[in-house]
């Protein structure tokens, strides 16, 4: 970063931590006045709920006195009189006994308001009767009975509005309002109101709570009862003041001011340093271009002659300049002198190199033009050809003194290379015998049975591999199908994979079930396993009658099952491989074919597969290609074409690259049992 970016990355900082300062301050202030506003609208609404429950409380005592001053046998007539003339008031009148003479409340039998011969009268105050019922409460004796007053809360709180601009709403515990199933209701269902603490809410223009309405402020705080608890909460809904929408509008009027301000000191500042910083730049861009070599490069006319810093910059830069002519011109002069003398000993030593042998005169020739090259005029100092010169000299002495033993060498060389191939050759036909043996073992011809279609196919990465197939009758309605991969590759595994293969077929044949024949297999295998080989086994047993296959995985690639059309892989084994730990128990697996259900076996030389940038063929693609793989109607059959198609895909995958591994597939197509 250049030094005019420092500097005004660090002045912007500055002036933006300023603004942000500022911008904190005024949001305090703001936030302060907020904070006082909200205590004095929740100082006036307790003010006014104080004063409006004093003036009902009054008024339940004078009605109260009204009733026990008139004669006792036109008391109840006097009760309906008074609750008809005062919406929301029910007097309910007891005897001596505490039985209910008389009441004003609508139904046949409601509830009692209270005992009305408890020990202690009812605190004055707001009681909450049922979840959506709040009311004062007076009890009062007139002779031997007792009159209980309550007035509804909720039908006298609307008139409270009088006193104060917008409506009031008492919410129960759970934050609804207690004035029935309304509009306000659906309202305050939207807005959580908190009914413990105190609290004002302001609603902006434009919330969707709103359904259209101007801005709203819901000032709220707890409504205390008479005994002193929480019952609910006392919500004054107040429309929002022109002095709070206008402090909003001040407050995004001076941030947008503030932010022009901003922009224009720093745009101001950035003028300011390019104009100022212009000629430092320019004086570091003509050292720069000195350092490389460009002698050529001028300041501005006259920049040499400021008075400032930068003149001063400006005049180092030019006396720079003249040095480093003066050292070009100097290095010219001595590099025209080395070229004078590099020529003259060139010349003597292309005589010297024609008494060598044509390989070693061209490799001198070679080395003596290479050098003529290096010695052209380079912006830096010369390279010095003299010792390059010297060093070929040495090398054609070198040579001559060396030339002898080089054909010695050499000769030694090709016997000992003919000896090689001979070993190679002998080697090589072992080999192929062994592969041969190999190949010998494994079935070539496929059961001839109408009630299935077999095809296999091996193809080994080396000479002879580790893989192998097999497929033997156990009896007349059982056929035995089995793939193996023994670890490793060359002689070795080849030698394990046969007796492996003598083994398991030995054994199928006595046992006949698949968990016992690769039970013994694995015992047979860990005896002198000196050489800590192991190989992975899928072996089964399918009965061709009913197409019941019985199959165990010793660590061996899951199978892929095409059934229906639909292909997917065998669920994974709990075996381990053979030859690991003895007195191992393999667990067994069954699956029921149907006729033109299809198996696909195959050894990790599939899977593993990798292209020229080592990319694995997978369990994916190989799923996808047998999934998409449909059978042609020839005389191949449909697991030999399956065969086919993945051998094919696997070539056209790895594209020429060389195969890491055996290649051994086996496909199986279940006809159904015989007719």
């Amino acid at each position: 970063m250049s030094l005019r970016s420092r500097i005004f990355c660090a002045l912007a900082l500055g002036i933006a931590c300023l603004g942000l300062l500022c911008a904190a301050l005024v949001w305090q202030t703001l936030a302060y006045a907020q904070q006082q506003q909200a205590r004095l609208l929740l100082q006036t609404q307790a003010y006014a709920w104080e004063q409006w429950q004093g003036q009902q409380i009054a008024a339940l005592q004078r009605l109260a006195a009204q009733l026990g001053d008139g004669p006792a046998r036109a008391l109840e007539q006097r009760m309906h009189a008074m609750a008809k003339n005062h919406p929301g008031l029910r007097i309910d009148l007891f005897d001596e006994n505490a039985q209910r003479l008389a009441t004003t409340a609508a139904g046949a039998d409601p509830e009692p308001l209270l005992d009305p011969f408890a020990a202690a009268p009812p605190a004055h105050g707001l009681h909450q009767l049922s979840a959506r019922e709040y009311s004062w409460l007076q009890r009062t004796r007139v002779g031997p009975q007792v009159l209980v007053l309550s007035q509804d809360a909720v039908a006298v709180v609307p008139a409270l509005a009088q006193r104060l601009a917008g409506p009031f709403h008492i919410l129960n515990m759970r934050g609804n309002p207690v004035a029935g199933i309304s509009a306000d209701e659906h309202f305050f269902g939207q807005v959580v109101v908190p009914v413990r603490d105190a609290q004002v809410l302001t609603l902006a223009a434009g919330d969707p709570r709103l359904a259209g309405q101007p801005a709203l402020q819901l000032v709220s705080q707890p409504l205390a009862g008479a005994s002193g608890g929480v019952i609910g909460s006392l919500v004054w809904s107040r429309p929002v003041s022109a002095d709070v929408l206008q402090d909003r509008l001040f407050a995004q009027r001076v941030a947008l001011q503030a932010g022009a301000v901003l922009l224009l000191v720093m745009g101001g500042l950035f003028l300011f340093l390019r104009h100022a910083l212009d000629p430092l730049a320019r004086n570091v861009q003509v050292l720069q271009s000195l350092a490389q070599g460009q002698t050529d490069v001028a300041l501005y006319a006259g920049e040499e002659d400021a008075q400032d810093e930068s003149g001063s910059v400006a005049r180092g830069v030019l006396q720079i300049r003249s040095e480093l002519l003066s050292l070009e011109t100097l290095r010219q002069e001595r590099v025209r002198t080395r070229r004078q003398q590099e020529r003259l000993i060139r010349d003597q030593l292309r005589s010297l190199a024609d008494s060598l042998d044509p390989a070693s005169r061209e490799e001198i020739l070679l080395a003596l033009g290479s050098q003529g090259g290096a010695g052209t005029p380079a912006p830096g100092e010369a390279p010095n050809g003299l010792a390059d010169l010297a060093g070929i000299l040495g090398r054609m002495s070198g040579l001559v003194s060396t030339q002898q033993n080089r054909l010695l060498k050499l000769l030694r060389e090709v016997q000992a290379s003919v000896q090689t191939q001979a070993m190679l050759a002998s080697l090589q036909q072992e080999l192929e015998i062994a592969r041969e043996m190999q190949l010998s073992i494994l079935p070539r011809q496929t059961p001839n049975r109408p009630e299935i279609e077999i095809a296999a196919t091996m193809i080994a990465a080396k000479e002879i591999g580790g893989d192998f197939y097999d497929y033997f009758a156990i009896d007349d309605d059982h056929l035995a199908i089995v793939i193996a991969d023994v670890s490793g590759k060359g002689v070795p595994a080849a030698f394990f994979m046969a007796i492996s293969r003598t083994l398991l077929k030995s054994n199928g044949l006595f046992l006949r079930t698949p968990g016992a024949t690769i039970a013994a297999l694995n015992d047979q295998l860990c005896t002198e396993n000196d050489q800590m080989m192991f190989v992975t086994v899928f072996y089964a047993v399918l009965q061709l009658s009913s197409g019941q296959l019985t199959y165990v995985n010793a660590g061996h690639n899951p199978p892929i099952l095409v059934q229906q059309g639909i292909a997917q892989f065998f669920p994974k084994g709990r075996n381990m491989g053979l030859a690991v730990l003895e007195d191992q128990q393999y667990h067994e697996g069954t699956l029921q074919l149907r006729a033109g259900d299809s198996l696909l076996l195959y050894t990790d030389g599939v899977t593993e597969a990798t292209d020229a940038h080592s990319a694995l063929f997978g369990d994916a693609r190989l799923l996808q290609v047998v999934q998409s793989f449909k059978a042609q109607p020839d005389r191949r059959g449909e697991a030999r074409q399956l065969t086919e198609r993945i051998v094919e895909e696997v070539r056209h995958f790895e594209a020429g690259a060389a195969q890491a591994d055996d290649i051994t597939v086996v496909a199986l197509t279940y006809k159904g049992g015989a007719q």
